[in-house]
């Protein structure tokens, strides 16, 4: 029985997040996605329970981003909360207008789950200056 060639961390998750919200592609992210993905933000009232849901929102969402030339900013960094340490620092228009901060499972090697959240403050989070893919 051999090992998994690799093991996906919630860094790395994090990190194929940032880079699809840095080039606005979204194709790497989907193929690490589960199929029972689920996504819950603060920000949402209904939660999404599939890999096809989320597809299905975040594919348009970009399209706008790409129309309205509107600069997203994913940056890694750490804070502590909800059973996580790795979480990404969300900022739009400039890197100081923080936004949020996102946190990401890994369940058999696939994301499971993607929250992005209020609480904890992005200003609370420790930043690392690393935005993947950008």
């Amino acid at each position: 029985m051999g090992k998994e060639t690799s093991q996906l961390t919630e860094k790395e998750a994090l990190s194929i997040y940032a880079k699809m919200l840095h080039t606005l592609d979204s194709s790497e992210f989907e193929s690490f996605l589960a199929d029972d993905f689920s996504y819950s933000s603060q920000k949402v009232l209904t939660d999404m329970n599939s890999r096809d849901e989320f597809i299905e929102y975040i594919r348009p969402k970009l399209e706008i981003i790409k129309k309205t030339k509107s600069s997203v900013y994913a940056e890694l960094g750490v804070c502590p909360a909800y059973g996580h340490t790795d979480c990404l620092i969300m900022a739009q228009g400039d890197k100081s207008n923080l936004l949020g901060v996102a946190y990401a499972s890994i369940d058999k090697g696939k994301i499971s789950a993607l929250a992005p959240c209020i609480v904890p403050t992005p200003d609370s989070a420790e930043r690392s200056g690393i935005y993947p893919g950008l």
